[in-house]
């Protein structure tokens, strides 16, 4: 009975670490990509909580991008700007951001057009 207890706990530690894993590798786990800012600046709102509630003195910018990999891959993710006084992102600008399957993990930052890897660069302009 103890075997049986023993190995079925060692079972389930394994599920949970292997399902634990994947969940992070999509989350959190990014690579760099590469987007052009849209040359329309966004409507600025209030920043709502993912109740739907306003968040008092907080303001919004919603943006959608279509980020390219250095392999030329496309994904698109939004993206909210949001602060007291956020300021918008410079419409027609390049950016790199750090991108998960699900999530930007960490940007977007301006970036030179010339710092852009060729294909990346090649899909970009095709898109824009």
């Amino acid at each position: 009975m103890k075997k049986i207890i023993g190995i079925i706990v060692i079972v389930a530690v394994v599920v949970v670490g292997f399902f634990g894993f994947q969940y992070y590798q999509n989350t959190y786990n990014g690579h760099e990509a590469y987007a052009k800012v849209p040359t329309t600046v966004p409507e600025k709102h209030e920043t709502k909580d993912s109740n739907g509630k306003v968040i008092g003195n907080s303001y919004s910018y919603d943006y959608t991008f279509t980020f390219v990999t250095p392999k030329g891959e496309k994904v698109e993710m939004d993206y909210e700007l949001s602060g007291e006084d956020p300021q918008p992102l410079t419409p027609g600008a390049y950016i790199s951001a750090e991108i998960s399957k699900t999530r930007i993990v960490s940007g977007p930052n301006d970036i030179e057009k010339s710092k852009i890897p060729l294909k990346s660069l090649e899909v970009l302009e095709s898109i824009n």
